[in-house]
């Protein structure tokens, strides 16, 4: 039998499980780089129990001697109102930096605000937290130094409630 004597269900049939084996690596290629450590820096997340944003403004010691005080106010955090944030870097001073706001229980759309500088390492600006329709929401603030998220160390996670 020659090669173009051949049907097209059996030729496709012995090039599908090359096909899906190719999908398979480019996927778990994916999914590692996206996933397992490397040498970008390791995230600091601060939960609630650690430090309230509720409560109090909440400081983080950087790997590299630096520093970084997140401040919400008013507090409690209200849902859709205007949330004063203030930042306090030491070792470190972007030009700007970017608050993303993240729903850890479920997707609460994209929420960033634009921190700007006032002066060497301190960064003001305003965000307003979604209301959710459960009794309470967990929140990841994220500080991103000039919106690059490969620069970001720092992590804090608060609780809104209704």
């Amino acid at each position: 039998m020659r090669h173009t004597d051949m049907k097209p269900q059996t030729w496709l049939g012995r090039l599908a499980p090359w096909v899906a084996a190719l999908l398979g690596l480019a996927a778990l290629w994916i999914w590692a780089d996206r996933l397992l450590p490397g040498g970008e820096t390791p995230m600091h997340s601060v939960a609630p129990e650690a430090c309230d944003l509720n409560q109090q403004a909440c400081t983080v010691d950087l790997a590299d001697d630096g520093r970084l005080t997140l401040d919400l106010r008013p507090r409690p955090i209200p849902t859709l109102r205007p949330v004063e944030v203030r930042l306090e870097m030491s070792g470190r001073d972007p030009d700007w930096v970017e608050l993303d706001l993240a729903g850890v229980e479920m997707f609460m759309g994209l929420n960033r605000a634009r921190l700007e500088r006032v002066a060497p390492g301190q960064f003001r600006g305003e965000i307003v937290v979604p209301v959710c329709v459960s009794e309470s929401m967990t929140w990841a603030a994220t500080l991103l130094p000039e919106g690059d998220e490969a620069r970001s160390e720092v992590q804090f996670h608060f609780v809104t409630r209704r």
